[in-house]
């Protein structure tokens, strides 16, 4: 089997994998660089000849992981595309959102090449989309030769995926962003049994550890009494979240809340305009679903944010901000309504999920109290006179979880992906010191590997 690794760098990325095996080529997700715009936001693109894919599955429905898939697809018209029943939907919702998004950043920032694709592309992608039940095998025959392909559910978000190929009993598996707890909306990841052959994993949290007696519970109960205890002192609170299931996850906790007298049951939500869009299709989806639940009644009290975000000027209305992005990047409703918030000692940003490195969210989340605070694109510099916290529900498995998983799965090859270095390595030491057999391979960009 031949595997390269599409990212244009070490780290989270635009997530993309080309397999070659027999006579079969697949592509493994195809996303956009969430820090980049314009072409260098594509995977390495230049190892995928046109009209050589016989099948583009996708994990999930992040723009990091599904993004580019229409500049991809528009030069792979024999190839199957494949996703996760509870993906489908969202995979077209996420991709028009793009879009719009990519026509308004050629405008304002001038970037040419904007967008990558039109909603034309988008609908011609229906009609070649199979959706695929979880834990059920289609079989394809490419020159009398047999492939069976499998999605399991990853736990991440709804309709996240693990994929599997099976191919002259080879197995070889993707994790793709993976969970193994269950949250207040969706199940727990649910792998394949047995062994595989090659395992391609994220690595996300693989540079950092829960504190012993730390569990997503027990950070679901911090942050209640943390919110509640802003809220009684007069404060608003902001929580940046990624439209695409934190927000709708952090909606349902705050309704529990709510009815559980926690928080004040008139206490104003408001929250943006795709993650609200995004919910209601998760009300139509939980029905037919048995992997995630979500109902109407978790959106009640939650109003849009409407009017326009003035940086140092605090919001009128003490409540709940539950805005998009997840990592407060640039000129995103998270990041302007900060610079409204920050200078106000009552009030709270609380973070609730990953934050890369470079991005405003992990930057202000090691800013201390009393610093100053730059918003560079609104030329705006306030003081961090608010409460800055961060609260561990993100969706991805911690490491010594996907550690477990590894040893059970006892692969001939490990690909250790969708990581900095650091949390890469972390793994390459403990996998070589418990299996020293295994072969543990840290790609780097657009680098093929045989296995």
């Amino acid at each position: 089997m031949i595997y390269t690794d599409l990212n244009t760098e070490i780290d989270v990325g635009s997530s993309g994998h080309l397999i070659e095996f027999g006579p079969f080529r697949a592509l493994v997700d195809c996303g956009l660089h969430p820090k980049q715009m314009g072409l260098p936001a594509l995977p390495n693109l230049s190892k995928v000849a046109p009209e050589t894919l016989d099948f583009i599955a996708i994990t999930h429905t992040h723009l990091d992981h599904c993004g580019a898939l229409p500049v991809v697809a528009r030069n792979q018209h024999s190839a199957h595309i494949l996703i996760a029943d509870d993906s489908y939907e969202l995979l077209f919702r996420m991709l028009r959102n793009s879009r719009t998004v990519m026509a308004k950043q050629r405008e304002e920032f001038g970037i040419k090449e904007y967008p990558l694709f039109d909603y034309s592309a988008i609908d011609e992608l229906r009609s070649r989309t199979t959706s695929m039940p979880y834990m059920h095998t289609r079989r394809y025959d490419i020159g009398g030769e047999n492939v069976d392909i499998s999605f399991y559910p990853a736990g991440h978000i709804p309709g996240a995926a693990s994929v599997m190929f099976e191919y002259k009993k080879q197995k070889i598996l993707f994790t793709g962003d993976i969970s193994f707890h269950s949250s207040g909306i969706l199940k727990g990841a649910i792998p394949p049994e047995g062994k595989v052959d090659t395992l391609v994993v994220e690595t996300t949290r693989g540079s950092y550890s829960r504190p012993e007696g730390t569990t997503y519970d027990t950070e679901v109960e911090r942050f209640v009494s943390s919110t509640a205890r802003v809220l009684r002192d007069g404060g608003s609170v902001l929580i940046p979240a990624f439209a695409l299931g934190r927000m709708q996850e952090i909606l349902y906790i705050l309704y529990k809340a709510k009815r559980l007298g926690r928080i004040a049951a008139d206490t104003p939500i408001f929250a943006g305009g795709l993650g609200l869009d995004i919910a209601e299709y998760f009300i139509r989806g939980a029905k037919r679903s048995n992997m995630f639940s979500f109902g109407k009644q978790y959106m009640e009290g939650v109003k849009p944010l409407r009017g326009e975000i003035v940086a140092g000027k605090d919001f009128d209305t003490k409540g709940i901000y539950v805005l998009g992005s997840g990592m407060m990047v640039r000129n995103t409703p998270s990041y302007l309504a900060a610079a409204a918030m920050l200078e106000n000692r009552a009030n709270a940003i609380f973070f609730v999920g990953y934050a890369d490195t470079d991005t405003p969210a992990y930057k202000l989340l090691h800013t201390a109290n009393g610093d100053s605070f730059a918003f560079r694109d609104l030329f705006y510099v306030g003081t961090v006179n608010c409460r800055v916290d961060k609260f561990d529900l993100t969706s991805h498995a911690d490491r010594e979880e996907i550690l477990k998983f590894i040893l059970e799965k006892d692969p001939r090859n490990v690909v250790l992906t969708h990581g900095s270095m650091e949390s890469r390595e972390w793994f390459m030491y403990e996998i070589l010191d418990r299996s020293p057999k295994t072969q543990v391979i840290i790609p780097e960009p657009s680098e093929t590997v045989n296995l």
